[in-house]
C-alpha cells in the first residue's frame, strides 16, 4: 500500500449543523415537536417534584435536616412513586 492515499471524510460539527438548519428551515424548526413532548413530560415531572417535596419535608424530622440522606431517600421515594402512578 505504499503511496496509497486515504481520503478522510470530516463530519461537520454541531455548530455547522445548527447554522445549516437555521439557514434552510428557520429558527422555528428548532422547536418543532416541543409541544407534544412537554405535554407528555410535564405531568410526570410534576408528580416527581410533589412526591420529592413531601418526602423531604417528612424526612427532615427523622434525619438531619437537608442532609445527604434526606435528599437521596426523597429522590428514591419520588422516583418509586412516579413509576407506580403510570
Amino acid at each position: 500500500m505504499a503511496g496509497a492515499s486515504v481520503n478522510r471524510v470530516v463530519s461537520p460539527g454541531p455548530l455547522h449543523c445548527l447554522k445549516v438548519i437555521l439557514e434552510k428551515e428557520g429558527p422555528r424548526s428548532l422547536f418543532r415537536g416541543l409541544g407534544p413532548n412537554l405535554v407528555g413530560v410535564a405531568p410526570s415531572r410534576a408528580i416527581y417534584f410533589a412526591a420529592y417535596s413531601n418526602c423531604k419535608e417528612k424526612l427532615n424530622d427523622v434525619f438531619d435536616p437537608d442532609s445527604t440522606q434526606v435528599h437521596m431517600i426523597s429522590a428514591a421515594m419520588a422516583e418509586h412513586k412516579k413509576l407506580n402512578t403510570k
